[in-house]
């Protein structure tokens, strides 16, 4: 699906592509020699790859990210303002579901236009689109990209066929890079924030009237039982006669369209991931009888245990475990803590947190799994005054570390 993704990107003239998979590295690679005009990065995490693909559309540049559904998530911090600052270049940024997470929420979180598209004739019909409403609404568009081989179906009217790569390399050629200085817009500080706040919600309901007639958005009408989807598995579970809108677009809900297939049933049952995304949108919820699906994970106190330590993870975002690791260390300091993080996730967001906790004396152990960049990370700790470290070569080696008075870090080979 990979090299379907970037195909779709360049042929649409994406100029800069930013990820974090070095698979879609090694097919952007491939493909540099057909397009000679794009540039490409595999960037260290999610947040620098979305940072850069956001300064390039500033800089009228089109723009694209290639994330998993779940990294996206890396990178909240700038999605979150993107919406606001907006682009002038197209930005779209392409979620490939490898797991169970999705991006539907962050729709109505952000504020950023949010379509679905399962199958490659989905995909490059969204991405069409998408480009047609972050340029026309000069604002990045989000795409949950689902693989799915047993969908057959090619329902997009494409109006333009996409440039061949020599047509595209002639034309870009002469493009240059063309950035408005505006304080108003770019900074977003609180001066400003409102009047872009206006803005945007202005740009929502005009991208909302577009979303009525995407071709993505499917009626198959033939009972007076409903369901409203974005997946388009959820119709198996359903009988034959079941009437059914396909909804790609989940944020902003086309109303008149969805209030136009409620008119037509008695009942209708939402089937939508854990974050009822769609189902929050519908003003008139009368004929909604299924219960909201939240699916929302309760965030329990930490009760994993390992050689005596209290095991911290990474639940609340890259390196997250070393600040909470500190915090539960501050407020039971007699309790042996046992924090594990990745070397990538150390880089990501962990450098700050080892300052942090090398700074106000904290005591726990630091467990970092990955080790191809184990030198590196001691270089960089040993900068911030860390002393203690050691390697493990087994699990069994964590409690040879029970008796620790100081900030003490583990690399292992491997994933505990």
């Amino acid at each position: 699906m990979y090299e379907h993704v970037c195909r779709a990107l360049l042929k649409k003239g994406v100029r800069l592509i930013y990820t974090t998979n070095r698979a879609v590295g090694k097919t952007l690679e491939r493909l540099q020699g057909e397009f000679p005009f794009m540039h490409h990065e595999v960037s260290l995490n999610e947040k620098i790859a979305f940072e850069l693909a956001l300064t390039g559309s500033y800089a009228s540049k089109k723009t694209a990210c290639i994330f998993s559904t779940e990294g996206l998530y890396d990178a909240l911090d700038p999605v979150m303002s993107s919406a606001y600052t907006g682009v002038i270049g197209g930005f779209l940024i392409v979620c490939i579901q490898e797991t169970m997470e999705e991006i539907t929420p962050i729709g109505p979180f952000s504020k950023l236009p949010v379509i679905t598209a399962e199958g490659e004739d989905a995909l490059a019909g969204s991405i069409e689109f998408g480009y047609a409403i972050s340029e026309k609404y000069e604002i990045p568009v989000l795409i949950q990209a689902m693989p799915d081989e047993t969908v057959q179906r090619s329902t997009f009217n494409i109006e333009s066929e996409p440039l061949s790569a020599q047509s595209l390399n002639s034309t870009f050629n002469a493009q240059h890079s063309k950035f408005t200085k505006d304080p108003g817009r770019w900074a977003a500080t609180p001066k400003f924030r409102y009047e872009l706040h206006k803005q945007l919600n202005e740009k929502i309901e005009r991208i909302r009237e577009e979303f009525e007639t995407y071709d993505g958005n499917v009626i198959t009408k033939k009972g007076r039982t409903g369901i409203i989807t974005y997946r388009h598995s959820s119709s198996e579970f359903f009988d034959d006669d079941v009437s059914i809108l396909y909804l790609a677009t989940v944020f902003p809900v086309p109303v008149k369209l969805v209030d136009a297939f409620l008119a037509d049933v008695d009942e209708v049952f939402m089937a939508e991931g854990p974050y009822p995304a769609i189902r929050m949108q519908i003003g008139d919820r009368a004929k909604i009888i299924s219960e909201p699906s939240l699916g929302i994970r309760k965030r329990s106190k930490p009760e994993e245990t390992m050689y005596g330590f209290t095991v911290i993870r990474e639940t609340l975002g890259p390196a997250s475990s070393i600040n909470m690791a500190h915090g539960i260390k501050k407020v039971e300091p007699d309790r042996m803590i046992l924090a594990t993080t990745f070397e990538d996730y150390f880089f990501h967001s962990g450098m700050p947190a080892v300052v942090n906790t090398v700074y106000n004396n904290s005591v726990f152990l630091l467990l970092v799994m990955g080790c191809r960049r184990e030198e590196e990370v001691q270089r960089i700790m040993e900068g911030y005054g860390c002393r203690n470290f050691y390697h493990i070569n087994e699990p069994s080696g964590i409690e040879r570390f029970k008796e620790i008075t100081e900030f003490t870090v583990l690399f292992y080979k491997g994933i505990i």
